[in-house]
């Protein structure tokens, strides 16, 4: 078996007790401990350098990803969504909150102000424009960075010690230390009379000799290690403050601001300083969570939304307005109730669980009225139109004077149908896609918006994203959420995303629990599966799949949900955009009470058919994995994963969670070293195009950091 190493180079209680209450709190991860590498002991070294961009500079954040475009932008720790934002200026915003990219808690967070998440500007061309020909920059030009911004969203309010900042720069004539860049290489390269390397050994770096790792672990032939290349340095930047508003309540903020739920802010560029070849802005914000005593309500806060950034020249403060339509908040789900619903409970009564009408949000930016048509088209699985909806032509009065569109027709059109049942498939999907198109043809001029409305074996009230956190105290406190069928069908699972906190503390132990209707609140108690505790993935937003011991038949209107075996908040994600609260009881005082928070829990049963996933044994890991057959002769081979248990000498098969085989990719190398498959895991490759021969199979397992390696004989 071959493996792969990351080798280390050298030289370098709010007590609680007799309270009963439901809590929201602010959703959030834990800190991933990362070592800091100093540069001062390296000796190789390299210069990174961004080219600068063109004016002008504009982003909305209209995008499918949930980090900035790396065109404009040179970091990612903010959070592009539709999702904390309420009603911004276009849809999609940057969010800024006390989370980083991979979706942990800052390690320096506290209780205090820290500084927390940063949107820095490529370089920008601030000392010359090049259409209609190349000329100088000067501050006759009228230069000006304007943007839009709102605190607290559909979030946590940030307090009126945190603020989000801005702040103009440019590079100076020094560099500073970014990171160390690293090279994987076989261990085969330091291998001569003898097949294997013992801890204790020394290992240079081949980018440099001076640079050594001492081996703690034994190497052989097939193994791979990596090992430091490069300090990478980028040029040092200066920054001045440019301007900055204190935390506050989105109430306030609209109190403050004519009751809009964006302000728009210009700053002029004039300081002579700023026009040259690499003048650069960024925002950033300060947040502060929850006092030390409070170690599982310590979760994300502190929440700001920025959007529709532009600067360039020829501009003014009354420069307020632009040539542009669009919709304002992302497309809505054609269910009535849910984002996503089994598709089998969905076929068997479809007409009801239909809206009859949804609403648009549209919005003209312009000072003067534009003339636009709006539509949509829905889509199957298969790229086939189902159908479709016109509304005909409108002229879209200015928002600054008469706010979104209100034209019936625009503004609440119909669900135009249902999509079609398929007969018994066990899943489907449809896009839906809304268009706003201009009369008059204008470049860039006009907007299109698309949702993804999803059948499979799960209901869905949220939508994904966990704006809060949700927690109930004291110990034996009940939460149960209401679901309801069309037709009987079995619960096989149920699927939770719990919100990290700084110090793992909502790690506590809970029951699974179930129970029956009685009367439109949970009765008797049907199923009980103890000890469970929330479970944590490294990816951002992923659900925990808990996989029933026994399949429990359900008919009518069940509850999911736990029984608490302490007073901890168990912080599971809450989802403030999507309205499920008349679904939500809980039980702190031995009667169920309907919760008092707007939103809908991030939980999802499971029901269907028997699982093919469910593993027989419940793995996290494995040591290593097999293949089948080995030798092989049609190139098509089963991957299974082994595991040592105790007791036994021989590894033993099991089968690993979803979301670990979710996180792998498969890599097949001949032996010179060259990649000739790549793919993402799945339990049968075809490798049938590759010639005789011997290859290394290599799964890298994102998940926990892991690889494994094996050989591979193909002979036909």
């Amino acid at each position: 078996m071959r493996r792969s190493f990351f080798i280390i180079w050298l030289g370098f209680m709010l007590a609680l007790n007799g309270i009963s209450q439901e809590m929201l709190t602010m959703p959030g991860e834990n800190p991933v401990i990362k070592q800091a590498l100093s540069s001062k002991d390296f000796k190789s070294y390299k210069i990174v350098y961004t080219a600068p961009i063109n004016l002008p500079f504009f982003d909305d954040f209209k995008q499918k990803g949930v980090f900035p475009d790396t065109s404009r932008w040179m970091d990612n720790n903010v959070f592009i969504n539709t999702d904390f934002p309420v009603f911004p200026p276009s849809w999609g915003a940057a969010t800024f909150d006390a989370i980083d990219a991979k979706g942990d808690i800052y390690g320096d967070a506290n209780p205090l102000q820290f500084l927390s998440d940063v949107l820095t500007s490529k370089p920008i061309r601030l000392d010359s424009i090049f259409l209609p020909s190349k000329r100088a920059i000067t501050p006759a030009d009228s230069v000006y960075l304007s943007f839009y911004y709102q605190p607290q969203g559909r979030g946590n309010d940030p307090q009126p010690l945190d603020s989000l900042v801005l702040e103009f720069g440019h590079f100076t004539t020094d560099s500073v230390f970014s990171y160390i860049d690293s090279i994987e290489v076989p261990v085969s390269i330091f291998i001569g009379d003898t097949d294997t390397i013992f801890p204790g050994d020394k290992l240079s770096s081949p980018c440099d000799e001076n640079w050594w790792t001492q081996v703690f672990d034994t190497l052989y032939f097939t193994d791979y290690v990596t090992l430091p290349c490069d300090s990478v340095f980028v040029p040092q930047a200066v920054w001045e403050w440019a301007w900055s508003s204190e935390g506050m309540p989105l109430d306030t903020f609209r109190v403050k601001n004519d009751s809009d739920y964006f302000k728009q802010v210009l700053v002029p560029i004039k300081d002579e300083r700023f026009f040259r070849n690499d003048f650069q802005f960024r925002f950033y914000n300060y947040a502060s969570i929850a006092s030390d005593n409070l170690q599982s309500w310590q979760s994300n806060c502190d929440y700001w939304n920025v959007d529709y950034i532009y600067l360039n020249i020829g501009r003014s403060k009354g420069d307020t307005t632009y040539k542009d339509i669009t919709f304002v908040e992302r497309a809505p789900s054609f269910l009535s109730e849910f984002s996503a619903m089994p598709f089998s409970q969905y076929r068997n009564d479809p007409t009801n669980v239909m809206k009859g009408g949804f609403e648009m949000y549209i919005s003209n930016l312009d000072k003067i009225n534009e003339t636009a048509s709006y539509s949509y088209e829905v889509f199957d699985d298969a790229g086939g139109l189902v159908y479709d909806y016109s509304g005909g032509n409108y002229s879209l009065e200015v928002f600054s004077e008469y706010g979104f569109v209100t034209y019936l027709p625009f503004a609440y059109p119909p669900v135009n149908g249902i999509f079609p049942p398929f007969g018994s498939r066990d899943s489907a999907y449809f896009d839906i896609i809304h268009y706003l198109i201009p009369i008059e043809t204008v470049a860039g001029l006009g907007d299109t918006v698309q949702m993804r409305q999803k059948f499979s074996n799960y209901y869905a009230y949220d939508d994904g994203t966990p704006e809060f956190g949700y927690g109930l105290t004291p110990a034996g406190a009940k939460l149960a959420y209401q679901f309801t069928l069309s037709q009987r069908d079995t619960l096989r699972a149920i699927e939770m995303f719990f919100n990290k906190t700084l110090t793992n503390a909502n790690e506590q132990f809970f029951n699974l629990a179930i129970w029956k209707d009685l009367n439109g609140t949970p009765g008797d108690l049907v199923y009980i599966q103890e000890n469970e505790k929330p479970v944590f993935s490294d990816n951002l937003y992923q659900f925990h799949t808990y996989y029933l011991d026994s399949a429990v038949p359900v008919q009518g209107t069940f509850y999911v949900g736990w029984i608490q075996e302490t007073y901890h908040n168990l912080n599971v994600g809450f989802d403030s955009y999507n309205d499920a609260s008349s679904h939500i009881f809980y039980n702190t005082t031995g009667a169920w009470d309907r919760t008092s928070y707007k939103g809908s829990l991030l939980i999802r049963p499971i029901l269907g058919k028997n699982l093919i996933e469910v593993p027989v044994q419940k793995s996290t890991s494995a040591d290593l994995f097999r293949i089948a057959p080995n030798p092989c002769r049609s190139g098509i081979i089963e991957l299974k994963f082994c595991e040592y248990t105790k007791g036994e000498i021989d590894p033993q098969i099991v089968n690993l969670k979803d979301e670990i085989v979710s996180q792998m990719v498969v890599e097949v190398f001949n032996l010179l070293g060259q990649k000739v498959f790549a793919a993402l895991y799945q339990p049968q490759i075809n490798l049938s195009h590759l010639n005789e021969g011997v290859y290394i199979v290599r799964i890298n397992n994102s998940y926990s950091g892991q690889t494994m390696v094996e050989k591979l004989i193909i002979s036909k």
